[in-house]
C-alpha cells in the first residue's frame, strides 16, 4: 500500500470533534495540520475534544497561521453538508475567491455545484499547452 493512501485512509479513520459550531471549525484545521506532521500521533485518536486542540495549538503545530475560517452557511442541515462539500473543494482551488465569504446560503452552492466542479475539475486538469496548436 503506498504512504498517500494510507494517509488519506488514516484521516478517514479520525474519529469526530466534540464542541461548538465555531470550536469545531478551528480543532479540526488545528488536527489536520498536527496529523500531516504526525500521522501515528495517540492524539489523533484520542483528544476529542474541540477545545483541547485550541489551546495547545501552539505546542502542538508552532505559530503556523491557518486560513481564515469560512462564513457558516444556512439551510437545512443536510443542505449545509453538502454545500460545505462543495465549498470546501472550491476553497482548495481558489482560496481567495470573495465568493467563499459572500455566498453563504447553501442553496448558492448547490444550485452553481456543476459551474464550481467545472471550475475546480477543468482549472486542475486544463492542458498546460496551447490547445489551438494542436490538430
Amino acid at each position: 500500500m503506498s504512504n498517500a493512501n494510507h494517509t488519506d485512509q488514516k484521516d478517514a479513520e479520525l474519529p469526530k470533534l466534540r464542541g461548538s459550531r465555531k470550536q469545531l471549525g478551528w480543532a479540526y484545521k488545528i488536527r489536520e495540520r498536527f496529523a500531516e506532521r504526525n500521522p501515528g500521533a495517540d492524539q489523533l485518536t484520542t483528544e476529542l475534544d474541540a477545545k483541547f486542540w485550541i489551546d495547545n495549538k501552539t505546542s502542538l503545530i508552532g505559530d503556523e497561521k491557518l486560513p481564515k475560517a469560512l462564513p457558516q452557511l444556512t439551510g437545512s442541515d443536510n443542505q449545509i453538508k453538502w454545500a460545505f462539500a462543495i465549498r470546501s473543494k472550491f476553497a482548495d482551488v481558489f482560496p481567495e475567491s470573495a465568493l467563499l465569504r459572500s455566498h453563504t446560503d447553501s442553496k448558492f452552492w448547490i444550485e452553481n455545484r456543476r459551474v464550481f466542479d467545472f471550475a475546480v475539475l477543468g482549472f486542475k486538469l486544463a492542458p498546460t499547452g496551447d490547445a489551438s496548436q494542436e490538430e
